[in-house]
């Protein structure tokens, strides 16, 4: 396979990371590292969306194989060490006692057997000093010759050392992967997509309150940047919420606090944060439960009455399933259990139907659709049905009966629009925004007048605002850095 179809391949399954799309993304970077397994990015990637530790071990140690100096890989290797020995140390040995405990209990059990022999120790020492001083003076003369033909014997011994040491091949590192070793260094390989050209359009105006996103250089190299909110009335201000890394911001009602996915670096994972807009008070997100926590929850979204946050994560199945936190009894639920990947859910604004994207991935017929799932039963309504034919993402509420979301043909997968249609499913799907590049991430202002949105139609990704009345758009950001609105706030 050409190097231009690996990059493709490379380039499909970040992005279905980073959509949090895990079956998907696995697949496609599985089939990377079996074409390129010097693929350090791929081998990295790879490393977040596996399913267990050891897979993940084996893919950070082919990481550092490729190129010993990448410190991320380091970091989250060293996390995953620290895990795995606190997991061994909380495991029961016997029923009630962990291994921690046994090794407490053995270690004062040793630390008193050493109290006694020291003790002992130092009476026979006590009684014996007196014998070896009065053989130390006979001895002296005859040691004095002895250590004299020692010396020559010892520098001889010493410089034989020497050079059988420099002599002796310093053996080499093999990993079990088999992968060969690489010179510690990694030149990423450049994208094959065309770079969109467009014009720079006019600074957004007249707009108020908070566009909740997270922003800037991807240091991590797994997808988190930094978390925050453009302030719109100062013609985009940018405020940071946290110094962590994390995804999808978004607001309470009254906009005080915000929900957002942290990455955490010593799980290798990602955890729910909810804090005041300043940062301050954060608390984390109850996702136990029944007494199993859920693992890898992603995408929170608050109700518009604040009352729920519904979020994707891992629950009894390997794929992405979607929940639902109530912040008044600090409880969650899970609402799907299927064989089919959830993404992105998105609550009603009359708080009874959550809009997703499912992926019915073990399916003859795979693809991805939206489907509206009842908040009370978990019953499930489809709202698309073309399967693979359209790559449908990223929906969100105009209001109770209108879904906007994000969408690309399966001939041209990078080339996302953003459409509207009924929440019934009915009529056709009409485009919203068309223009060069991809278009993601719709935002609906909570007056329903404008949406913000993440366009890479410059060559990066930037966001842009949509006037619903004039069909004008207007450019909020202009950076090298990546830009990705989740909410939006109006006081």
């Amino acid at each position: 396979m050409s190097t231009n179809n690996i990059n493709d391949l490379l380039r499909r399954g970040i992005e279905a990371a980073r959509n949090d799309d895990r079956a998907t993304a696995r697949e496609l970077l599985q089939q990377v590292v079996e074409l390129d397994d010097k693929n350090e990015k791929a081998w990295f990637w790879l490393a977040s969306v596996v399913d267990t530790l050891e897979e993940r071990r084996v893919c950070l140690n082919n990481v550092l194989h490729i190129n010993p100096n990448n410190e991320k890989a380091r970091e989250a290797m060293d996390a995953l060490e620290s895990k795995a020995r606190k997991k061994v140390n909380e495991e029961e040995v016997i029923p009630g006692v962990t291994r921690s405990q046994i090794t407490l209990i053995l270690g004062g059990g040793i630390l008193i057997v050493v109290v006694i022999v020291v003790a002992f120790a130092a009476i026979v020492i006590s009684n014996n000093n007196a014998v070896a001083a009065q053989n130390i003076e006979n001895t002296r003369v005859v040691q004095a010759a002895i250590d004299a033909n020692n010396t020559a014997t010892q520098s001889s011994l010493a410089i034989t050392a020497t050079f059988e040491a420099l002599a002796t091949d310093t053996p080499n590192f093999t990993p079990t992967s088999g992968i060969p070793t690489l010179p510690p260094t990694w030149t990423p390989v450049p994208s094959e997509t065309p770079i969109p050209t467009a014009a720079v359009l006019p600074p957004v105006t007249g707009l108020t309150g908070f566009l909740g996103a997270y922003s800037g250089r991807d240091v991590l190299n797994n997808g988190y940047l930094n978390v925050g909110y453009f302030n719109l009335g100062t013609g985009g201000t940018w405020t940071p919420i946290t110094t962590e890394y994390g995804r999808h911001v978004s607001f309470s009602p009254n906009g005080q606090r915000v929900v957002y996915a942290r990455y955490d670096q010593l799980l290798f994972s990602s955890v729910l944060t909810t804090a005041n807009i300043n940062g301050t008070d954060p608390q984390g997100v109850n996702t136990v439960i029944t007494g199993t926590p859920v693992l890898e929850p992603q995408q929170p979204h608050y109700s518009e009455n604040g009352q729920l946050i519904t979020f994707i994560a891992r629950g009894n199945t390997q794929n992405t399933q979607v929940f639902l936190y109530n912040v008044l009894d600090n409880t969650t639920r899970q609402l799907t259990t299927s064989d089919s990947v959830f993404t992105h859910p998105s609550i009603s604004p009359d708080g009874t139907r959550i809009v997703a994207v499912r992926d019915d991935v073990n399916s003859p017929t795979p693809g991805a659709d939206l489907v509206l799932i009842d908040v009370n039963s978990g019953g499930q309504v489809p709202v698309s049905n073309d399967r693979s034919a359209f790559i449908e993402t990223m929906p969100r509420w105009l209001d109770d009966n209108t879904i906007v979301y994000s969408v690309a043909p399966a001939t041209d997968p990078q080339n996302y629009d953003i459409f509207y249609r009924q929440a019934n499913g009915g009529g056709s799907p009409l485009p919203l925004v068309r223009e060069p590049g991809a278009e993601q991430y719709p935002v609906i202002s909570p007056d329903r007048q404008h949406m913000a949105f993440a366009s890479n139609r410059t060559g990066a990704w930037d966001i842009y605002i949509y006037n619903f009345s004039n069909q004008q758009l207007a450019q909020l950001t202009n950076t090298a850095e990546a830009d990705y609105p989740t909410d939006w706030w109006q006081p």
